[in-house]
């Protein structure tokens, strides 16, 4: 199973018992949205060890824009596509990839954070007009979502347009 032997090679770089827990609860949650995802299309699959032909740069944008727009913080982000880039470097040394499905990915930072005041985001000052005008909860967080995804969107396409 590739699932175990990835654990096997991370073992082998000598993390702790902590950091390999949490590399395996963000495969899971990996796998997870990448089985949902792929249904979507009409691709079934179930393990790890079938995953391979599918993972991209965009396939891995769309996970990174998912978990961006669903509110997910943005150091559990960064830490899920650290373990992914593990990932990478161990399917490559495996011969079960010939290319980096990470190349390119980077972390993510809140730059809006650092520009507004108070540490408020615009998101949230979006979402508190919204809630002043008595929008419903789920309707705010919906949109709320879409601006996250855009921005995020924006923040890895700006390097393209400048």
């Amino acid at each position: 199973m590739l699932q175990k032997q990835f654990e096997n090679y991370l073992s082998s770089t000598g993390i702790s018992a902590k950091s390999l827990k949490n590399y395996r609860s963000d495969i899971s949650h990996f796998l997870f949205w990448a089985i949902s995802n792929l249904k979507k299309f009409g691709t079934y699959i179930q393990n790890l060890g079938e995953l391979p032909p599918f993972l991209t740069v965009e396939f891995v944008s769309k996970y990174k824009n998912y978990m961006v727009g669903n509110s997910i913080p943005l150091k559990t982000v960064n830490r899920h596509l650290s373990t992914l880039r593990h990932l990478s470097k161990f399917l490559i040394s495996s011969q079960i990839l010939d290319f980096d499905f990470m190349d390119g990915t980077q972390n993510i930072s809140n730059p809006l954070k650092k520009k507004t005041v108070n540490s408020f985001s615009l998101v949230d000052d979006f979402a508190s007009q919204l809630e002043d005008q008595k929008i419903s909860k789920n309707t705010i967080k919906n949109y709320a979502s879409d601006v996250r995804q855009f921005l995020t969107w924006l923040e890895s396409n700006h390097a393209h347009y400048s």
